[in-house]
C-alpha cells in the first residue's frame, strides 16, 4: 500500500498567471506506483458561493495516470495546478487540496490535505 506526505507547497498565495506546485514524497513497499493514479480534490473554503458558477466554476476533482518510471520504493511526485485558481472575480478564493494515490494493484494511500491556499484577486 502506498503512502504519501506533503513535503512542501510552492506558495500559499497564488496570483493570476502563477502556477501552484505541491511536492509529495511517496513510499511504496511493492514499488508499483509507476502507471498508478493520482487524484486531487480542490475544496473551496470560501463562505460566499461562486458568482455565476456556470461561467466561473472549474472542475474540482481530477484523476490522472502517473507516468511510467523505474520501480522504486521511495520518490517524489510534483502536482502542478495550472488551471484557473480564482473562481470569484470579486474576491480572493481560499481552498485546500486533498490528494491520494493508487498503485497499479489498486491499493490506495491515505489522503493528505494541504494548508489553506489563497488565489489572490487583484
Amino acid at each position: 500500500t502506498p503512502s504519501i506526505k506533503i513535503k512542501r507547497v510552492s506558495s500559499l498565495e497564488v496570483y493570476q498567471g502563477q502556477h501552484l506546485q505541491i511536492y509529495l514524497e511517496y513510499t511504496d513497499k511493492e514499488g508499483d506506483l509507476s502507471n498508478g493514479d493520482l487524484t486531487y480534490i480542490r475544496d473551496r473554503t470560501n463562505i460566499n458561493p461562486i458568482p455565476d458558477e456556470q461561467s466561473n466554476g472549474t472542475i474540482d476533482t481530477v484523476r490522472y495516470q502517473l507516468p511510467e518510471f523505474p520501480k522504486t520504493t521511495i520518490g517524489e511526485i510534483v502536482v502542478s495546478y495550472d488551471g484557473l485558481m480564482n473562481e470569484d472575480p470579486n474576491d480572493n478564493d481560499t481552498m485546500i487540496f486533498k490528494i491520494f494515490v493508487t498503485d497499479v494493484a489498486g491499493n490506495q494511500s491515505d489522503t493528505v490535505t494541504t494548508e489553506k491556499i489563497v488565489a489572490v484577486q487583484l
